[in-house]
């Protein structure tokens, strides 16, 4: 890689930024500013500007050959139900599905939890069209133009911002869905509009239309933000593609965002579980439990054969959609995240966060509740005088008063007992969670090794794990920007799928089957060599949603481009039924029963350059030397304060090692290595743990 190549990941209480230019890495971090997330970014470009000793205009204008972005724009719209006046056309007698969904109660066993779906469409904005077409793709009752018209007019003087058009089996024919569409760009150019048919091209009526409401919901602040950081960066001399991270773990160009915004969901997240997969296939390792824990949120996902698994028919928010993510689980634990009571004066954590401002108590900017952050400066873990490497000191004093206040008073607890079971309390959470991407599915994580990363994580990564009974992990040397370095090791992918309902031992059916395979391959073929890369370049993978006859739910699995043309059900039902027994357990597949290939799908990848690193000699040693002295620590498994060790990791070697207890201070994260682990910096700079 001659130039250099920037990974920006925002989150929401952080700015994180890498950029690479052959084996050397730059690392930076800026507050995420919220009124305007670009000038976080340009903050951080700014910062590693001066480290290269370069002004941002000439790293930008001379020196960068990527710049690629993950946000957590779309996340935050949702989560904070901040987005457009959107307006839905629906088909005459469905009015009610985008507003009800699959039913008012969730799956929530705790009534506290339980909340009826959020209504991001007004009543009123939602018009029935007398139009209808029927399961086999024939059309019943015509659209009519004059209809639509007026009710366009009508959502116009209502004040929408968008408008998604949602009409039943638009999957066997979108003709009145694009007629639509039409009719709103003649009369309303100046309106987003979304056909659900655009936004997801598989049935379920619900989950593809709330694909198609969401997308329009969060168009808006996507569009600004895509716009401003594309000028800013244009402004300041880059020529070259703005890319951006979507949560299928690949880059996206600007164009692409801005009409299917939607797809940036979980793109933060997204990008650590990439990186982690490329650390797998580094190490050899098969299967990895990751996590990332910065300022907001903690998010967990399983690297399978060295592969990130992907999710189908995701939830975003509160709401079940149609689209595939990468399989991310994702709680309010961050550094960020607010500690107290809840209603019935139980405590709890997150998932409301202090975000970048005002920020935790100890920050000083005006917050009055504490933190996870204060909690580790309470404990001693955190160094007042240290924070990020000396930019910040942090305010211990005000951070014990607000424990007591908040947690203490009403637990009988003093600072130290409050901030302890503050870190118990999140260790449990972030266990469980590890359990949902694990056990839940079928994986053991005592099998697995954990990456964690993030800023916050490596002081909770080892209690994480020994709840777990896991033995191995590892804290990245880039460990608070691991996800932006993530970004840097993705490809540019895009992913089509289409409903089909073949039963595959019907062969009469095949060339029909053989027809939409070919139809996919061209139009994502035709997708990626529009954003730059020739046909050369593209590698197309095949796959399928599958299931059993008489079953609800499908099941996704790999296929090869020939699959569907050999004799009989053949490899493909030996496969699903293997398949199928791993993802739920010995017996359970359906040999008795027909199996039905529901939505085939096809994935286009076409190859970025990446960084590339190569491992150092190791020598190993004591890490004697990188002992800086001893400072006493709350540790929550002592319940007591203990004299531990402090190490700079500026002077651990690749081959340095040392015993617990022990806490490694980074620039920018802080690594504790509890009693009776063993951690060892090796050959990539990575710091391995053996618990």
């Amino acid at each position: 890689m001659s130039g250099i190549s920037i990974g920006i990941d925002v989150g929401g209480t952080h700015t994180d930024l890498i950029a690479i230019k052959g084996d050397r890495a730059v690392r930076a971090k800026a507050l995420t500013t919220h009124d305007d997330y670009s000038e976080g970014i340009f903050v951080a470009l700014e910062a590693a500007a001066t480290e290269f000793e370069l002004s941002v205009d000439d790293l930008l204008s001379e020196h960068a050959q990527t710049f690629v972005n993950g946000n957590t724009i779309v996340t935050n719209a949702v989560t904070e139900l901040k987005g457009a006046r959107v307006g839905v056309l629906v088909t005459a007698g469905f009015a009610d599905i985008p507003r009800f969904g699959r039913g008012n109660r969730s799956n929530e066993f705790d009534d506290q939890l339980q909340v009826n779906l959020p209504q991001i469409v007004p009543k009123e904005c939602i018009v029935e069209i007398t139009e209808r077409i029927d399961r086999d793709g024939n059309i019943v009752v015509p659209l009519q133009r004059s209809q639509v018209e007026q009710a366009v007019k009508r959502l116009i003087a209502q004040g929408v911002d968008s408008i998604a058009v949602c009409f039943l089996w638009c999957t066997r024919n979108d003709a009145h869905e694009r007629e639509a569409e039409q009719i709103i760009r003649d009369i309303a150019p100046k309106t987003f509009v979304t056909c659900s048919i655009s936004a997801a091209s598989v049935f379920r009526e619900y989950e593809r239309w709330m694909t198609a409401i969401l997308n329009c919901y969060i168009q808006p602040p996507v569009n600004s933000f895509v716009t401003r950081v594309s000028e800013g960066l244009r402004k300041r001399g880059y020529t070259k593609a703005v890319e951006f991270f979507n949560g299928l773990g690949g880059v996206l160009g600007a164009e692409e965002v801005r009409k299917l915004p939607i797809l940036l969901y979980s793109s933060g997240p997204a990008g650590g579980a990439i990186g982690a997969a490329a650390l797998a296939r580094r190490y050899g390792i098969d299967n990895l439990l990751c996590g990332d824990m910065g300022g907001t949120s903690f998010d967990t996902t399983l690297i399978h054969h060295e592969k990130p698994i992907v999710a189908q028919r995701c939830r975003i928010g509160s709401f079940d959609t149609a689209i595939s993510l990468l399989d991310i689980i994702s709680i309010g634990a961050g550094g960020g995240s607010l500690v107290g009571l809840d209603s019935r004066g139980v405590p709890k954590i997150g998932p409301q966060s202090a975000g970048s401002m005002p920020g935790p108590v100890c920050y000083g900017k005006g917050g009055t509740i504490p933190t996870m952050t204060d909690c580790m400066v309470t404990l001693g873990f955190l160094r007042p005088d240290n924070y990020l490497g000396g930019k910040h000191t942090l305010d211990i004093d005000a951070a014990r008063a607000a424990l007591v206040a908040y947690v203490g008073d009403a637990m009988g607890w003093d600072a130290e007992q409050s901030s302890a079971g503050a870190y118990s309390l999140a260790v449990a959470n972030m266990a469980n969670a590890l359990r949902g991407v694990s056990i839940r599915r079928g994986y053991d994580p005592r099998k697995c090794t954990f990456v964690a990363y993030g800023g916050a994580l490596p002081m909770f990564a080892a209690a994480i794990c020994r709840a777990l009974n896991i033995t191995e992990m590892i804290v990245p040397n880039h460990s608070s920007a691991f996800s932006a370095y993530g970004l840097l090791e993705a490809d540019y992918i895009r992913r089509k799928s289409v409903t089909i309902g073949w039963t595959v031992e019907d062969r009469d059916k095949l060339g029909g089957m053989i027809n939409t395979r070919d139809a996919l391959e061209r139009e994502v073929s035709e997708e990626i060599e529009h954003a730059g890369f020739s046909r050369d370049d593209i590698q197309l993978l095949h796959g399928a949603d599958f299931r059993y006859a008489g079953q609800l739910n499908e099941m996704y699995m790999d296929l090869g481009v020939d699959d569907i043309l050999k004799e009989g059900s053949g490899g493909m039902r030996e496969n699903f039924d293997a398949a199928y027994e791993e993802e739920f357990g010995p017996e359970t597949a359906w040999r008795d029963s027909n199996l039905m290939l529901i939505n085939y799908v096809v994935t286009g990848i076409a190859v970025r350059d990446k960084p590339h690193i190569e491992p150092v000699e190791v020598h190993r040693q004591s890490a004697d030397s990188a002992l800086t002295g001893t400072r006493p620590v709350f540790l929550p498994d002592a319940r007591e304060r203990v004299d531990t060790p402090i190490y700079d990791s500026e002077k651990m070697g690749p081959g340095a090692w040392f015993e617990g207890p022990g806490i490694i201070e980074v620039r920018d994260t802080t690594i504790y290595v509890p009693r009776d682990a063993i951690v060892e910096r090796d050959g990539y700079m990575n710091f391995r743990l053996k618990l």
